[in-house]
This record gives structure tokens, sequence and C-alpha cells, in this order.
């Protein structure tokens, strides 16, 4: 199995992407992520989530 993992503010619900990179909202190892929180100066209100990867096929139209 794949997981991504992401950092999400816990008062608002949303994930964030602006902890390291404006354009970086996901990460491919939870260690990473986690640092990243830490180093975040908002790490009291975000919490790390786990993402499963489940490849879909898309169809052709």
């Amino acid at each position: 199995m794949m997981y991504l993992y992401g950092a999400r503010d816990k008062i608002t619900g949303k994930l964030v992407s602006n902890i390291t990179n404006p354009r970086h909202k996901f990460w491919e190892k939870r260690g990473t992520c986690e640092k990243a929180i830490i180093r975040s100066r908002r790490k009291e209100n975000l919490e790390l989530v786990t993402f499963q990867l489940i490849e879909v096929k898309e169809e052709k139209k």
C-alpha cells in the first residue's frame, strides 16, 4: 500500500500547504511531514494526516 502524509489545521480542518513551501501540501515520508510540522510556527495547531492511495483508472470519453 502507498501512503501520502499531510498537515491539517486542527481548528479549520483544512490541509496546510505553506509550512515548507507554498506549493508543498503532501509528503511521501511520514518522518519528513512530522519534521515540517515541528519546524512550523503553528505546530500546536497542526496534526499529521495519513492518506492511503488507491489507483483509479480513468474512463476514456
